[in-house]
């Protein structure tokens, strides 16, 4: 099976953990299966100037080697502030030749697409075009991944663009159940769409001593440690995480602290928390490579996730590989991870339910969590995905 990746969520040189769950399941598709791929990772054209969120694309070199696989990174128009409705467009101008050229030569038996929009949109409109160059019909498979179906397809602009390419895709895969909902109520063939959800590896999360954890990074063994990672952005809850802890540090818990661990803009968080009087009890690690958050998930006493939107998230299951239980909020696939977990609590995605949640850390059952993560093993994700390449490729 050769693959053709097409899609803006892959890791660069100069964001090595942007939509590093797409570079693993590919690795752990062809470890298992067999096969070659080759990734096309179109990154925005940067602007001449403007905040470095932006112009450091330019340092995103134009083809790079990522752990064996070869990954191309042509440029496309998406100027901050320009409407939504027209990147898809943009996208399929921007990236048309270089797509042309590495399916001619690389001669890929599927397209294999991550992202609804603008990705998945950019790519249906180029299949055609690729298919007569390559003398015979490409098949297409999209996978959607969280926001680019229950959030963006309500712009009234990008809507229509998404539901036609989900009927266009020869499969759908979604990663949680929930999404699979939405994906059909924009018109999707039920026959066509598929729910497998991403695993977790079982070898690299596993559970440690967390005294010897917590003596590697620096922290106390005798305070309960709160971690919660996640990029730092609004939709992320860690502004209200930081509020409910403070609410739970004044029911007489100063022996906590609160790890927050991932990259982005801490300056508002950091303020928030000077304000809210909890400054000296939270930490903000910034990003963390995948290959070392296992030791952060062995020293914590219990992970938060706070997320207001969620497809499938990853750290839920690496935590509970980890051995560490967790409290989360009840949005979109992450129910599906954790009902009738006895290690895991959901709770509403406020401030109330986040402090309702830390207030019954003393009632997760952290026995409970490596044997629930083991139930979300790779292997029937990735022989489900080798019966889909199989039968759109056969078709």
């Amino acid at each position: 099976m050769r693959l053709l990746v097409f899609t803006s969520l892959f890791p660069n040189r100069t964001e090595p953990h942007h939509g590093v769950f797409v570079k693993t399941r590919l690795l752990r598709y062809l470890a298992r299966h067999g096969g070659q791929a080759e990734v096309v990772a179109p990154v925005p054209k940067a602007p001449p100037l403007g905040p470095p969120r932006w112009t450091r694309y330019r340092q995103v070199p134009d083809r790079e080697t990522i752990d064996g696989l070869d990954v191309s990174h042509p440029r496309f128009w998406s100027p901050p502030g320009f409407g939504d409705r027209w990147r898809a467009g943009l996208m399929a101008r921007s990236v048309r030749r270089s797509l042309r050229e590495v399916a001619l030569r690389f001669q890929p038996d599927v397209l294999d697409v991550h992202y609804a929009y603008p990705d998945g949109v950019a790519a249906c409109r180029l299949r055609d075009e690729l298919s007569a160059r390559l003398g015979r019909r490409l098949p297409l498979v999209l996978t959607c991944r969280g926001t680019d179906l229950n959030l963006i397809p309500s712009l009234p602009s990008v809507r229509p663009q998404v539901a036609a390419a989900l009927r266009a895709a020869d499969h759908v895969v979604c990663v949680a159940e929930a999404l699979r909902e939405v994906a059909l109520a924009l018109g999707a063939a039920p026959e066509r769409v598929t729910t497998l959800r991403n695993g977790v590896d079982l070898e690299l999360f596993r559970p440690g001593d967390r005294t010897a954890a917590c003596l590697r990074l620096g922290l106390d063994p005798h305070v309960r440690h709160v971690l919660c990672v996640g990029h730092l952005v609004p939709r992320k809850g860690q502004h209200q995480l930081l509020a409910a802890f403070a609410r739970q540090l004044a029911r007489s818990r100063p022996e906590h602290d609160l790890l927050l661990v991932g990259g982005g803009d801490a300056a508002p968080l950091q303020r928030l928390a000077s304000a809210l009087g909890v400054a000296s009890q939270v930490r903000f690690v910034g990003p963390v490579p995948p290959t070392e958050l296992t030791t952060w998930y062995q020293a914590a006493d219990v992970q938060v996730l706070a997320s207001r939107r969620e497809g499938w998230p990853n750290v839920v299951l690496e935590g509970l590989a980890c051995g560490t239980p967790i409290v989360a909020t009840r949005v979109w696939g992450t129910p599906e991870i954790l009902t009738g977990c006895a290690a895991g609590r959901l709770v509403d995605p406020t401030e109330d339910g986040l402090a309702d949640g830390l207030a019954q850390l003393d009632a997760l059952d952290a026995s409970a969590a490596r044997p629930w993560a083991e139930r979300f093993a790779w292997g029937p994700t990735l022989d489900g995905m080798h019966a889909l390449f199989e039968q759109v490729s056969a078709s």
